[in-house]
């Protein structure tokens, strides 16, 4: 669900207090959104059938890397 306009208004942010993610690489902080395709079988799917997934992340716009933060595959083996 969206929140309403009122409840916008309520959360103010301040972005100055938050820390700036850089590129484990480059030390660039510019990120660009990529899709990870991950296939589920029909053993783990919700629907009983094989599917593809997009999972969204995000790579450096400079040079191309994902953060280990950013990496499913690194979230799913810790």
């Amino acid at each position: 669900m969206n929140p309403t306009p009122e409840q916008l208004q309520q959360m103010r942010v301040d972005f100055a207090s938050a820390t700036t993610i850089s590129c484990e690489e480059c030390e660039c902080n510019h990120f660009e959104p990529v899709f990870f395709i991950k296939q589920l079988s029909a053993l783990v799917s919700p629907t009983g059938k094989e599917q593809i997934v997009p999972v969204q992340s995000f790579h450096c716009a400079k040079c191309g890397h994902v953060n280990k933060e950013f990496d499913p595959e690194q979230k799913e083996n810790p």
